[in-house]
């Protein structure tokens, strides 16, 4: 064999190497160009799992959150209604306890005394006056004071300021509720007047001026206590006054 032929046949050989190589390089590229797009496709599989996963995690962890603020606006409802119930069973035992005071004696000035002390404890107002009426009179008597200056009340005209316009219609006042403009002098302090009516008759009135720092304002067991002391204390006053004329005579 020549050198020609020699040289030849090495360079088919090389060729022919070379193409083989290039052949499995090509194969080896393409393999891992699957394997890229296999380990692609995973990663984003994985991503949309953890996407998945993350959200239903944020979904269960909003529906906790929202059950637990329905759970604790429950508890604070429960709680209020609970605290309104031992509230309203006070101001029953209250009422129940004022209403018993002002019939368990026949002496007058304890009843008095009783009407001053249901004012000053359970209405927080240590500034009250005590007037009544006597049939057919034009003015109100100062029975009893706590708190204010009684040489300025002792004798009041039923037609003088809101204590006259509250004895005059038998209906209760209170600051705020109605109309002002009708106060008179020694009323600037005035927060409520409380008629007391006896078998629809007006024998008298409790006026109440400053309340105690503490009482921002009349509430509605106030008023149920009121409306209590408007019938019982009249009543209590009215015994108390018949059962002295009796013993006198």
């Amino acid at each position: 064999m020549s050198l020609n032929d020699e040289k030849s046949l090495y360079i088919q050989r090389v060729q022919h190497d070379v193409a083989r190589h290039s052949q499995e390089l090509l194969r080896e590229n393409e393999q891992l160009r699957i394997l890229a797009a296999n380990f692609e496709f995973e990663v984003r599989r994985l991503e949309r799992t953890a996407e998945e996963q993350r959200a239903a995690y944020d979904a269960e962890r909003l529906a906790l959150q929202q059950r637990l603020a329905e759970i604790e606006a429950e508890s604070r409802r429960r709680e209020r209604e609970a605290m309104e119930v031992e509230q309203q069973h006070a101001n029953l035992t209250n009422l129940y306890v004022a209403s018993y005071r002002l019939h368990s004696t026949l002496e007058r000035e304890e009843v008095l005394e009783t009407m001053q002390e249901i004012i000053i404890n359970l209405v927080g107002c240590e500034e009250l006056a005590i007037f009544e009426l006597q049939p057919g009179a034009r003015s109100l008597t100062l029975s009893a004071s706590f708190g204010i200056d009684a040489s300025s009340y002792g004798s009041w005209p039923v037609e003088r300021g809101r204590i006259g316009q509250s004895v005059r219609s038998g209906e209760m006042w209170v600051r705020g509720e109605g109309p002002d403009a009708a106060l008179a002098i020694g009323e600037q302090e005035l927060t409520a007047c409380i008629p007391l009516t006896l078998s629809g008759r007006v024998t008298g009135a409790i006026a109440l001026f400053r309340l105690l720092p503490q009482k921002r304002s009349i509430e509605a067991v106030d008023r149920e206590l009121f409306e209590l002391l408007g019938t019982h204390a009249a009543m209590a006053l009215h015994t108390t006054s018949h059962t002295g004329c009796e013993t006198l005579a």
